[in-house]
C-alpha cells in the first residue's frame, strides 16, 4: 500500500512540474522541450501527457504539435481570481491611480520568491509600459518587488537572495547584498520603493507595499512608465499618489478580511 501511495505522489509531483514549465514567456512546449526539461524518457512524458490531455489540463496544437495549458487550467484560475479578494478590492483604486498619474499601474503579490502581477491598468498614452498579468519579476530589481522585500524579515530576505541571487539586468541593478540592505532601510523610512531603470533600460517605477490586518506585507502596487516621462523631479508627486492608494487598498482589504 505504501509503495502504491509513494508512486501516486511521484506522479502528482511530475504532473505539477509539467504545469510549472509553462510561463507567460513560454506558453508552448514541444515534446522535445518537455523531455529535456523534465529529464524523463519520452515514453514516460507521453504517458503523463495522455492523461492531462484527456482531462483538458493540457491541449495540443494540431499544426505545430506543441503543447500548452488547457481550458481546465483556465477554469481553475478563474475560480482563484474570482475569489481573490485583494484583486477585487484593489481594481477600482488601480484604475483611479492610473488616470491620476497618466501611467501604467500594477498590483503584484509574492509567490515562490518572485513577484507575480495579478492585476494591472495600462496607460492610455502611445508610449506605455506593459506587464502581462501572470508575469513574474525579481524582487531586488523592481519597484514592485522591493516594496515587498523591504517589509519581510531579515531571515526571509537572506533566504530569497540565497535562492534567487542578485542578477544584473542593467547597469543600475543592485547586485551587492550590503547595498540592497541599505536600499531596504531607505524604503522602510520613506514608505515607497523606486526602480531607477534597474530592471529595464528607460523604465522608471515608484511602488508602495500593501498590508493585511496583521500588518504583514501581502502585495505591492506600482506606477511605471518611460523614464523620460517620470524624471526624478516627479518622484515626490508619484510616491505620494502610490502611498495614498496602497493605504486605501490595505484598509479596504483589512475590512474585507474581517467580514
Amino acid at each position: 500500500m505504501k509503495e502504491k501511495l509513494d508512486g501516486s505522489l511521484k506522479s502528482v509531483r511530475k504532473a505539477l512540474q509539467i504545469f510549472e514549465l509553462f510561463t507567460i514567456d513560454t506558453p508552448e512546449l514541444s515534446i522535445s522541450d518537455l523531455v529535456r526539461k523534465l529529464s524523463m524518457p519520452k515514453v514516460s512524458v507521453y504517458r503523463f501527457l495522455r492523461v492531462l490531455l484527456k482531462s483538458s489540463f493540457i491541449t495540443q496544437d494540431r499544426q505545430t504539435k506543441k503543447y500548452r495549458l488547457g481550458i481546465k487550467i483556465f477554469e481553475l484560475g478563474s475560480i482563484v481570481l474570482r475569489n481573490f479578494d485583494l484583486r477585487e478590492v484593489a481594481f477600482p483604486l488601480i484604475v483611479e491611480l492610473s488616470k491620476r498619474s497618466g501611467e501604467t499601474v500594477h498590483l503584484g503579490v509574492l509567490d515562490n520568491q518572485q513577484v507575480v502581477s495579478i492585476e494591472g491598468v495600462e496607460s492610455d498614452q502611445s508610449l506605455r509600459i506593459s506587464l502581462p498579468v501572470g508575469k513574474r519579476v525579481y524582487l531586488h530589481s523592481t519597484g514592485i518587488g522591493k516594496a515587498i522585500l523591504a517589509f519581510l524579515t531579515d531571515q526571509e530576505i537572506q533566504e530569497i537572495v540565497r535562492q534567487k541571487g542578485l542578477l544584473r539586468f542593467t547597469n543600475n541593478t543592485i547586485i551587492h547584498f550590503d547595498q540592497l540592505m541599505k536600499e531596504i532601510q531607505l524604503i522602510k523610512k520613506r514608505g515607497y520603493a523606486i526602480d531607477n531603470e534597474e530592471n529595464e533600460h528607460g523604465i522608471r517605477c515608484v511602488a508602495a507595499p500593501i498590508f493585511d490586518v496583521n500588518k504583514q506585507v501581502v502585495a505591492s502596487i506600482s506606477i511605471s512608465g518611460p523614464s523620460v516621462r517620470i524624471p526624478h523631479s516627479r518622484i515626490p508627486e508619484l510616491s505620494s499618489m502610490v502611498i495614498e492608494t496602497s493605504q486605501k487598498i490595505s484598509k479596504a482589504h483589512g475590512v474585507s478580511l474581517k467580514r
